[in-house]
Order: structure tokens, then sequence, then C-alpha cells
């Protein structure tokens, strides 16, 4: 029931019932009987007994009162009528309250139905506005309305979304816990924003209404969420900087910050020290400097010019001067120093230095490299010759920290043994540093040289190690090992077959090509056999003489290597096949000492390559003379009987050979067109065939352009006026003549029309312009037809190749190529693009001058 409808009823029930109707006010117990059962009607069935005893009390009345009553009866009656009247009044208040009660709970569940749906209503309004409420009323669990969004992932379930520290940092989830006690305990408003871990930040703000603690969690979006992440991490870049800050005052060396203008803005506490300055506000207060102001302005001016400045310089400190390692970098917002104490390192090297100074002004004069290591096998000094016998500079010995570290560089350098590896040699190398008596090994260096080396264990720790020279003394045995190594090494990859004989005829040196020609084991070949032997097992056979053009065989390789001249022996060289099918070019070269070496070149594949080249040089021969004979056979038993049908057509057609009726008309007009097309047809194979045989020639004159253009669009008129075809020329530009064959340059403009006009749609316009451009003459021919496909741009100049895709007729295929021919026979050139509007652009350009006189290629 709505809330007005309750009301109502409510009010009209108080005005039926508002006013009670007592017993006394009537006259005679009959009718206070009936003013009750009239009043008791509008109840209900709740007051039929009432209505039931007021009938029964009027019918007594009538009995009593039709006769005589003594005193005990009228006092009966009266107390009757007393307790009667006190029920029914008793029971009209009652029915009055009843009916009043039922209308305030009317107006109550009226008023309860409003207030939910005002309360739905405000549910819903929180729900989307992307905020949660928490409602603390009392010691218990607070009330949720409304809900985040899922982007920013936190519990859906309430109990789950009030345990703060399992969905958001514990300090933030503590500081929050704490704000919303404050809030509930002393009514302390609150709002703050939260970085949760996914990179979403929410906004949450108490404060109480009534006595209600009001906690609400409201997303951030758009600007308040760029502010609430700035915010934030303006916080923690806070909290990053006064954390570095305090490790910098933690730090023995001066650390200074400066702004744009060079100010100072911030100092460590070791800084305030350094300067004698009673704290770091004193120090930016009267901007006291580390530095003196000469070595502040040359780190300033190189910092603005390269960024940052590293380098030494001095400053007393505690009445004392010492040196510092200054490092100081330009940033956005100046620029930040610090400066290292570095005296105690600069004294220990500087006797250091006078250290090595002193031993090698003893060391230098002797020749023998000499190295000396501490006990931590640290280098503490070098000779002249230890630099000169290594290679190594003053730079390369300040880099070096230790024994291993020497022998790290070293086998950089590659003048390290390599007979074994880098880790035994330096196991070995260490292990002298524990020995208690000297050392000596020798070094096979990778570069040639030949090393003795000594290590000498001093009494005191360390070792000195002495390095002695042995390469003379091993040089020529070391360079005849090479020289053997590699000759073997470059025999082994050459494609070549190679063998070497001695003056005894006996196997000295070969390469597996050698043996895998002749079908030689191996182990046969390791035996150094004699070129007898070899012969005799070869698998692999020469052919005989009779089945090869040169004669050659074993018995002449073994002549060649065996025989005594007492003259200079002059090299041989020749070519034979072998029994695989292989050709193979040898040779017989002397060598001193009366060495002989053999070489086998496979030359198959050249062979066979020259054999092809040459078939195929024969079939092109033969291609060629069938082109002429082509030639001339089109050109006298083709062209003839044509020009005889030709003939006959027109004939047929003149006055003294008798009328012709319709249909012979129209068949002769059939044969005029088919006998002039195949004529054009045949005139262009012959062109090209010509073209291609070398042998055409221009006749150039000076063409008279507009003439020739005039030539070229009367013979396609025709077709212009069957196909309602508008031909638009514009040659103003191109001038008067230039040099040209004339017929040539005629065709060439007769086949671009024609192929224009075919593809150009009836009704439309062919255009043909002409211009000079510098040097060149030029001539376009446009048309409006379908044009041609991207694809197909590249194939339009081959011979025979006709697409009638939108064209009226497909030709042979012969027009473009004919046009391409001419055009290349000019020396000029011909491009084919479509068109702004559609169709298809071609243009032809020849030179002004005068064309060589060759035909194209």
């Amino acid at each position: 029931m709505r809330r007005g409808s309750g009301l109502r009823l409510a009010r009209e029930g108080r005005k039926e019932l508002a006013r009670p109707v007592w017993p006394f006010e009537k006259t005679g117990v009959a009718r206070f009987g009936r003013r009750f059962s009239a009043a008791a009607k509008p109840a209900g069935a709740g007051c039929a007994l009432l209505a039931l005893s007021a009938r029964s009390a009027d019918a007594q009345s009538l009995d009593l009162f039709a006769g005589t009553f003594g005193p005990q009866d009228i006092l009966f009656l009266s107390l009757y009528a007393l307790t009667l009247g006190a029920i029914m009044i008793a029971a009209v208040w009652l029915i009055r309250q009843r009916a009043t009660i039922c209308a305030e709970n009317d107006t109550l569940r009226a008023a309860l139905a409003d207030a939910q749906a005002e309360a739905e209503s405000g549910a819903t309004i929180l729900a989307a506005d992307d905020q949660l409420i928490l409602v603390y009323s009392g010691q218990g669990a607070p009330q949720c309305f409304g809900s985040l969004p899922a982007s920013i992932a936190v519990p859906a379930d309430a109990q789950r979304f009030r345990a703060f520290a399992d969905w958001m940092p514990a300090d933030t989830a503590a500081s929050l816990t704490t704000c919303i006690d404050r809030l509930k305990a002393a009514a302390e408003p609150f709002r703050q924003e939260i970085a949760l871990s996914g990179g979403a930040i929410i906004e949450v703000a108490g404060r109480t209404v009534g006595g209600l603690a009001v906690v609400r969690f409201q997303a951030l979006h758009g600007l308040r969420e760029e502010l609430g992440t700035l915010r934030d991490d303006s916080r923690r870049y806070l909290a990053t900087v006064e954390t570095l800050q305090a490790l910098a005052d933690t730090l023995d060396s001066p650390l200074w910050l400066r702004d744009r203008e060079d100010r100072l803005v911030w100092v460590n506490s070791t800084y305030a020290r350094a300067v004698e300055s009673s704290s770091v506000a004193e120090v930016l207060e009267r901007q006291v400097e580390f530095l003196n102001s000469a070595d502040g302005a040359s780190i300033a001016r190189e910092r603005r010019l390269k960024g940052a400045f590293s380098g030494k310089a001095t400053a007393v400190v505690a009445a004392d001067r010492r040196t510092f390692q200054v490092i100081e970098a330009a940033g956005p917002l100046g620029s930040a120093g610090l400066a290292i104490d570095i005296s105690g390192a600069e004294l220990a090297r500087d006797e250091l230095r006078r250290t090595v100074e002193s031993h090698s002004a003893t060391l230098d004069h002797l020749t023998t490299a000499v190295a000396g290591f501490d006990e931590k096998t640290q280098l503490v000094y070098t000779n002249a010759a230890f630099q000169k016998l290594f290679g190594l500079t003053d730079l390369d010995l300040a880099t070096i920290r230790d024994h291993v570290s020497l022998l790290d560089q070293l086998r950089s350098r590659g003048i390290l043994p390599e007979d074994r590896p880098l880790r035994v040699l330096k196991e070995e190398t260490l292990t002298t540093y524990r020995a208690t008596e000297p050392t000596e090994a020798v070094w096979y260096l990778a570069d040639g040289r030949t090393l003795r080396v000594f290590a000498n264990p001093e009494p005191k720790g360390g070792t000195t190690w002495l390095f002695e020279d042995l390469t003379p003394i091993v040089e020529l045995e070391s360079r005849l090992n090479s020289l053997v190594r590699l000759q073997g090494e470059t025999l082994d990859f050459l494609n070549e077959a190679v063998a070497v004989f001695g003056q005894d005829g006996r196997l000295r040196l070969s390469n597996p090509v050698f043996a895998k020609t002749w079908g030689l084991g191996a182990d046969f070949v390791k035996d150094k056999p004699h070129i007898r032997a070899i012969a005799d097992e070869a698998r692999i056979s020469i052919l005989a003489p009779e089945e090869a053009e040169e004669s050659i065989g074993w018995g002449d390789f073994v002549r060649a290597v065996t025989a005594f001249d007492e003259g200079p022996r002059e090299p041989e060289s020749g070519e034979f096949e072998l029994s695989d099918g292989s050709a193979k070019i040898y040779s017989v070269v002397p060598l001193p000492n009366g060495q002989t070496m053999l070489t086998f070149v496979d030359v198959t594949d050249a062979r066979k390559a020259e054999r092809m080249l040459r078939e195929k040089n024969e079939a092109l021969q033969q291609a060629y003379e069938i082109k002429n004979d082509f030639v001339k056979h089109v050109n006298y038993e083709l062209r003839s009987p044509l020009t005889n049908i030709i003939g006959f057509s027109a004939l047929l057609r003149s006055a003294d050979t008798g009328p012709l009726n319709t249909r012979q008309s129209e068949y002769l007009d059939y044969i005029s067109t088919s006998t002039s097309t195949l004529l054009t047809i045949i005139n262009d194979i012959l062109d090209l065939a010509t073209i291609d045989a070398g042998i055409m020639e221009l006749e150039l004159s000076d063409v008279d352009i507009a003439k020739t253009v005039a030539h070229a669009t009367e013979a396609i008129r025709d077709r212009l006026r069957e196909h309602d075809i508008t031909l638009n020329v514009d040659i103003d530009a191109a001038g008067e003549t230039f040099r040209a064959d004339g017929h040539r340059l005629t065709q060439i403009l007769f086949n671009l029309l024609s192929n224009a006009v075919n593809f150009a749609p009836i009704g439309s316009e062919v255009d043909l312009k002409g211009w000079r451009d510098g040097d060149t003459v030029a001539f376009c021919v446009v048309d409006r037809g379908p044009g041609i496909a991207p694809h197909l741009i590249a194939k339009v100049f081959d011979r025979f190749e006709a697409d009638p895709v939108g064209g009226r007729q497909s030709g042979a295929g012969l027009g473009l190529s004919i046009v391409k021919s001419f055009v290349e026979l000019h020396r000029g050139s011909i491009t084919i693009e479509p068109g702004k509007e559609g169709g298809t652009v071609v243009t032809c350009r020849f030179p002004a001058d005068e064309p060589k006189r060759e035909a194209a290629e």
C-alpha cells in the first residue's frame, strides 16, 4: 500500500469514530441498543455479538414494561443495564483503538517502504559512483555500501575488504587503521591517497555524520588520478632523497649540490667539517667553498663544456694540504660534486715509483729480461730488456696487477707457449712461489721465439724471473718445421692433385686429391712408394692412345721422374682422359736437387661446358640460317600470292567485270580486310626479321612532322568514323622537321593510333600530341580505354603478346613490338603508363639530331 493511501484511510477512520455514543444520552434501553447496533455495523463481524445482545435487551424491555416491576427487579434491571453499558463502552473504545492502530500500522508500512526505496536508490547511486562507503555505528562490524571498479583489484567481499593489510601495503594499512580509530573515538576527520601494488590510486576520506563514522573509498580518475600519482611519487622521491642525504652524511668524503647559478644548495656534514663551519646551514648561508677559486672556476668551465668533470685537486683540510679526486657532474637542476681523499694513495704511489726507478736503474743495464713479483704475485719491477722482450709499454705494465694478469696479457698478444693450456701454465707459475729451490723451463712461443725461463725464490717472499732469448739457436729448425707444415697444409687443401718425387723416384710429398685421383689407399701412400709401384697400384687408368686424342701414359711420367739429364730440364704439360670419364691436365715440373713435381688438374666440367657451348653455337647458327631462309620464303612465297589476291579483289570491284550482288560485295569486303591484315602481319614479320638480322638501315631525311602525322591519321580515318571516335591532334610544340626515317615514323604513329582506337570506347576521344624537349622530339598517344594491367605492362612489347581484354579485335601481337624496334633503331625510347583519367599513355622520344645508321639489337 502506498504511503498516501494509508494516511487517507487512517484519517477517515478517525472521523467515523471521533466521538463515542454513551447510553445515558438517550432514554430507554431499546433506543440505546438500536443506536449501538447502528454504530457497531461499520466495525464488521467482530461486533456481531454486541449487536445480538442489544436486540435481546430490547425484547426483554418490552416484556418488563408490559407488567409490574418490583424493587428488586428494578434494582437488578438497573445493575444489568449499567453492566451492559460498561461492556458496550469498552467494546466501542476497543474497536476505535483497533481502527487507529491499523491506520498507524498502514502509515508505518508505507513510510518503511518509502525509506527502503530511498535507501536502495542511495545504494544504487553510491555503487554507480565507483566508491565504497563503510559506516561505523558502534563496536560491531561496519556496514558496507557501494563498490569499487574491478580494474583496481580490491577484494569484493566486505569482510576481506575490511582486512586492509591483505590488499594494501602494510604501513599504509596500519596508518589507515589508526585514522579510522581516531575518527570513531574523537571524530577526527582525515583524507589520504593510497597507491596500490597494481599502480591504481584510491582516495580514502573519513568524517562523522551525526553519530556515525563514515569512511569513503573512491577510485581516482583523470586529473585527480594524475594528481594522486604525482603526490605519491613526490612523497617517494622525497623519502629517497632524504635517505640518500642520510647516507651522504655518513661518508668521509665531502659531497655537495649546486643550483643552476652555481650556488651551494646542500652539503653533507663532512663538507661542513672540512671547511671548519659549525653547521651545514652556516655553509649554505655563507656559501663557503671547499676548493680554491681557481680550481672551482676550472671545474665549472669543464663541466659546462663536457657536462662532467673528473680530476685531481688540492685543498687544505685541518691545516694539512691534501689531494682529492674531484668528480662533478651536471644535472637538470644544477650539478653535484664529490671529493675523495687520495693523499695516502699518492704518497704510496710516489714511494713505489722511487723504488721501481732505483731497481730499474740497476737492472736496465742487463741484457737478460728480469721481472720481480712479491709474495702476492704482484709485479713490483721490470727492466728494459723485459719490456723489449715481450713488447710491453709503460701503459701495459701499469695495467698488470699480478703474475696471472701478466700471463693473460701475454696470451692475448700470442707470445706464450702453446704446447700446454693456459690453465696448466698458470698452475706451474704459481707453484714456483711455494718452491724453495730455483726452477727452470723452456718456453716455445707462438711467434717462433724460444725462451729459457729461470725462477728464483726470494728469501722474504716473492720470486724473481729471468727470461733468456734462445731464438737464434733454434731459429733455423723452427723455420724449417714451419715451412714443412705450411706446405703440407697448403697441399692438403688444393683442388689439384700434387705429388713430389725425389731423385730416387720415391714419393716424398702428396696431397689427398692425388690418392683420390688414382684410387690409391692411405696406407699405400704413407709408405712413400716408388713411382713404378704407383703406376701398378693405380685403380684408374689412362685411356689408350687410340682412344684418346693425345698419347700419354704412366711410362712417360716414370721417365720424367727417374731420367737423368745433364742439361736443364724443361716443364711439360698436356691433357688426357681417364677411364672414369674425367679429363685431366697434367704438368711435370722439375724441382731443385733432382726432385720432380707432378700435378693433375680436373677439367672435366670445363670440357663439358665447352662442348655444350659449341653445340649451342651450332644450334644458333642453324637457327640463324633457318630464319634467313624463312624471311626469303615469306618475301617471295607469301607476299606474291597475297598481292595477286588483293589485285584480283580490286578487279572484281571494277565496273568492267560486271555488277555484284550484295552478298558478293560483302564477301569481297571480307577478302579485302583479311588480305590487308595478312599483308600487314607479313610486312611486320619481315621488318622484325630484317631488324634481327641486323641488315635494316634507316633512310634518314628531314621529316615534315605535320605531313607524317597527317598520313598516319588518314590511314585510320575510316576506323575512327566507324566507331565515332574523335582524334585530337596537337603537334604545334614539336616543330616543323627533324632527322628521321619518314616511312618508319609513319608506321610507328599508325600502329600506336591503331592500338589506341582498338581499345578506345565508342564515342570517346584519342589524343596525339607532339612536342620538342631540348634535344629530343616526343610523340604521345592517349586513349580512354580500360588501360593495361600493371603486371602486363612489362610484356606488351613482347612479340606475339596480344591482350584482347577491352579491345574490339585481337591482332598478331606485333604492333607494339614493331614500334619499340623502330624507336630503338632511331636511338630513341618508348614508355607506357596508365592515364590520369584511365586509359593508356604511350610516349615515344626521338633524338632531334641524326641517329646512327645501324640496326637495333
